[in-house]
């Protein structure tokens, strides 16, 4: 199965204390959104994620939240790439439990305490 993509692909800088989240859904994104500038992160939303793979070329997030519906979608090739690309970025996937994927996943909509479990152990 073959793919292409439109984003603009840039050497991988550093960040800081940033954040990508790519969600569809409006209201999931700026409910991360928000908890995740409350824990002191600046944060950019998409609602594409093959946009937030640009995002994440551009500012060099420390975290991406990418969505994941099914293997081979667009957050998958977006996740895929961006861990390829920019290893500096932490890579969480939003979506339904799939086997053997190499991104850790928690299922919409979030539970905050979770994610909060997965910043301490990603940006410790």
């Amino acid at each position: 199965m073959a793919f292409s993509i439109d984003a603009d692909i840039r050497m991988p800088g550093y960040g800081g204390r940033r954040a990508v989240i790519a969600d569809a859904d409006l209201v999931q994104r700026e409910a991360l959104a928000g908890h995740l500038s409350g824990r002191g992160f600046q944060v950019s939303q998409t609602d594409d994620a093959l946009e937030a793979l640009t995002i994440i070329g551009a500012e060099a997030p420390a975290v991406a939240l990418l969505p994941l519906d099914h293997e081979g979608d667009d957050g998958d090739r977006a996740a895929a790439l961006a861990a390829m690309l920019y290893p500096q970025t932490r890579i969480l996937m939003t979506g339904p439990r799939m086997p053997n994927l190499p991104f850790p996943i928690l299922p919409r909509p979030v539970d905050l305490a979770a994610l909060d479990r997965w910043l301490d152990e990603a940006t410790a």
